[in-house]
């Protein structure tokens, strides 16, 4: 052997440097695997000698069947050359021309059996799964049927073209709206009765020993402030210099009535009577502005405003004349009332109709107008109402009467100011009663004079 040494820095005939393999271990995974196949050799004779389909055994990692998430595209092989080893075309085992199952390792020549094959429970077990299908829970149908209703319904409404099939898809949607909102306020209040009978028993049961939420905090206001209430002072304030030495003490009491006589509280009233009257100018200001704005409009129909007094802008005065397409109310002139307040566009305005007054659910029989957008901007106590459907100051007259001419097309039975007129109205869509259409056109044959 030559002594010239190797790239490897040893002579070229040292080979420790090589890899060795235990020749027990693989002769051991050799007679595993060769043990397997005489199994499933066995196994699949047997399945054939009984008449049966040899499938691959479970060993318990399997999960259910499940549908397929990908479409099975059958063209994208349609005008393609493939390479495909010699002897490839021979059996379905291996890869070959055609569509090939890797999971099975099988070449099926046209769609129609690759189709079935994965289909088949020796693909499903292949891939890992049982072939049993989970059984699906009531809430998963439920869940399933509206899913595929909003896809009917987003399908019909991309299928909308004319303008009345828009109006109408809208008319629905915002009745879906408005029943969950309704939903959400019944539960709200439901949830609010709930914790008010709960904290009753508690005080029931303790007595005086137990506080609940809320239920003090007026008074622990007015002792933090030294009275004994509102009206009243527990001591009289002393109004001090730099160096505490009391220059007076009023003798008087506060009052949320009265205004206080010394000079130095006149000071401080005549600032608070002026920033109320800067106020005032600028709600009159803005009231103008809108009330010829109106005036001008050309695109209002129905609505005709005015002011009741030449001398005050925050009175005006309207006319609703409703659409003969209305179901109840069509064909009506009806005046009513609008007082603006001197905060105004901070606080709603109010609305009062005049003789003949309608008969509505949504309009006490004193002529005021109940509607969410003219209620005050706060939450309600009773949770029928969210803060975002109240009055806020991006609303305007004409915003307020196109929602009242709304409320006459669409009348609201949920939270009624006139009972009667709700319940009327109930059996009037239930078809049991035709009371409400009569009282109603008596109210507009009395808005056009012809009662």
């Amino acid at each position: 052997m030559s002594n010239k040494g190797s790239a490897y820095g040893k002579a070229a005939g040292d080979t420790d440097f090589r890899k060795k393999y235990d020749l027990d271990e693989y002769a051991a995974k050799a007679k595993i695997r060769e043990d397997a196949e005489k199994e499933e050799r066995k196994a699949r004779w047997e399945a054939k000698m009984a008449g049966k389909k040899y499938y691959k055994p479970m060993d318990g990692t399997e999960t259910l069947t499940t549908a397929r998430n990908a479409t099975q595209d059958f063209s994208k092989l349609v005008g393609t050359t493939s390479l495909v080893p010699a002897g490839a075309g021979v059996g379905k085992r291996g890869r070959g021309a055609g569509f090939y199952c890797e999971a099975c390792d099988l070449t099926f020549k046209d769609n129609l059996q690759y189709l079935e094959h994965t289909n088949s429970m020796q693909h499903q077990r292949n891939v890992g799964q049982t072939g049993e299908v989970k059984k699906a829970t009531v809430e998963e149908v439920h869940a399933r049927i509206e899913a595929l209703w909003k896809r009917q319904e987003e399908r019909k409404r991309d299928q909308v073209v004319s303008l009345q099939e828009r109006l109408e898809v809208r008319k629905e949607e915002e009745e879906r709206e408005r029943e969950e909102k309704r939903r959400k306020r019944r539960e709200a209040a439901e949830k609010k009765r709930l914790a008010e009978e709960e904290a009753l028993k508690v005080k029931t049961e303790y007595g005086d020993d137990v506080r609940i939420e809320g239920e003090h905090d007026e008074d622990d206001m007015m002792a933090a402030m030294g009275f004994k209430g509102f009206g009243t002072t527990a001591k009289n304030p002393v109004v001090t210099s730099r160096n505490n030495t009391p220059l007076f003490v009023p003798d008087y009491h506060y009052s949320t009535t009265s205004k206080p006589q010394h000079p130095f509280y006149r000071i401080l009233g005549d600032k608070t009577a002026k920033m109320a009257s800067s106020s005032s100018a600028a709600a009159a200001s803005l009231l103008k502005r809108q009330l010829k704005q109106m005036q001008a409009a050309k695109d209002l129909p129905g609505i005709s405003c005015g002011l009741v007094n030449d001398n005050n802008i925050f009175e005006w005065e309207v006319m609703l004349m409703i659409s003969e397409e209305c179901k109840f109310y069509g064909g009506g002139n009806f005046r009513a009332y609008l007082s603006f307040p001197p905060t105004y566009p901070l606080m709603p305005p109010k609305m009062t109709f005049q003789s003949p007054i309608p008969f509505h659910p949504n309009i006490y029989p004193s002529g005021e107008l109940c509607i969410s957008i003219l209620h005050p901007p706060e939450e309600d106590e009773y949770g029928y109402e969210s803060a975002a459907e109240r009055w806020s100051p991006v609303q305007t007259p004409e915003t307020i009467l196109l929602s009242v001419i709304s409320l006459f097309e669409d009348p609201n039975d949920e939270s009624p100011a006139n009972v009667e007129a709700a319940r009327l109205l109930r059996e009037e869509r239930e078809g049991r009663s035709k009371d409400f259409r009569r009282r109603v056109r008596k109210c507009v044959r009395e808005s056009l004079g012809e009662d």
